[in-house]
């Protein structure tokens, strides 16, 4: 007979492990919350450390600290069909997570586990959460099932209710270290991708390093940065650039011009020259907080104002 094919178990990043260390703890005394919130910037892991974590709690025999790869509850996971881990998410990105994907989850939490042990809901991101769909998981907050872990991952803390935070037990993530973040990125990606430009190019930020490899985005973000360059040259008109900037991942075009602009504050850190740069920092932030919320803001006249005020920055400095 041939050897069963194992999965290897998840693990979280090299640079989490403080984060773990105190959750496995927790785990080990019987004493792990109910509901967690990991939160901190996006393309630093979280996603991936919730999805160990859910391994770890579900695992029937858990191995040095992380779920062993090879019961039947981890091959299940493996095999993505574990009917007592839920992952809920937005049907589309950049949308809101509804009412009535919260509801199942509601039903989820309360119902007996099919394989008599944990129930483990991932909700990702939290604050993609519109108002009632906030609203009806306090329920499950308050009330909570036994044996029932919720882990809502958050990549912008502001943007989920206070009632919802005050549930749930922090736990807190940060862009690693360069010296992590190069040291990991250099073991995933070929050294002909310069990890070290790569990695500045995302902000720190090791996952968002990857997907600039793995995908088109650096292509993406080179034309974005063009169309930027002509807007502030004035061949550009920043109307025409807003109905292109319309058509796009709002969302990320935000996060390349929030971006831009705070390597722009670091580089004139000190100057009475950076004062503008801050106060159009804080309105690029704004807008970001306009689009992941439940406003709805017109693309179009969105795009038309920061481009306006960018055009205009730019040609003052």
């Amino acid at each position: 007979m041939a050897e069963e094919k194992l999965s290897p178990p998840e693990m979280p990043y090299p640079w989490q492990g403080q984060q773990w260390d105190s959750l496995l703890r927790l785990h080990q005394n019987g004493r792990i919350p109910h509901a967690i919130m990991l939160n901190g910037p996006a393309d630093v892991g979280k996603h991936q450390f919730a999805q160990a974590l859910a391994q770890l709690v579900l695992c029937l025999d858990p191995l040095g600290g992380y779920g062993c790869g090879r019961c039947k509850s981890c091959r299940l996971l493996a095999a993505e069909s574990h009917p007592d881990l839920l992952s809920v998410e937005p049907e589309e990105v950049g949308k809101a997570i509804k009412i009535d994907q919260i509801r199942a989850t509601r039903d989820f939490v309360t119902k007996t586990s099919q394989q008599g042990g944990w129930k483990v809901a991932i909700i990702d991101p939290a604050e993609a959460m519109n108002v009632n769909a906030a609203n009806a998981l306090l329920k499950s907050l308050e009330e909570p099932s036994a044996n029932t872990l919720l882990i809502l991952i958050c990549h912008r803390v502001s943007g989920v209710p206070a009632t919802i935070r005050s549930r749930c037990r922090m736990i807190p993530f940060s862009v690693p270290s360069i010296n992590q973040g190069l040291n990991w990125l250099t073991q995933v990606v070929a050294s002909d991708n310069n990890p070290q430009w790569l990695l500045e190019q995302a902000g720190g930020k090791p996952l968002l390093a990857l997907k600039l490899v793995e995908g088109d985005l650096l292509e993406q973000r080179a034309n974005f940065d063009e169309l930027l360059d002509q807007v502030a040259s004035g061949s550009l008109s920043p109307v025409v650039a807003a109905e292109k900037c319309s058509r796009l991942n709002a969302s990320e075009l935000l996060e390349w011009l929030i971006g831009r602009v705070s390597s722009s504050i670091r580089t004139q850190l000190g100057d009475k020259a950076s004062r503008p740069l801050f106060s159009y920092h804080d309105r690029l932030v704004t807008a970001r907080r306009e689009i992941l919320g439940s406003s709805n803001p017109n693309l179009q006249l969105l795009w038309e104002t920061l481009l306006l005020d960018w055009q205009t920055l730019r040609s003052s400095n």
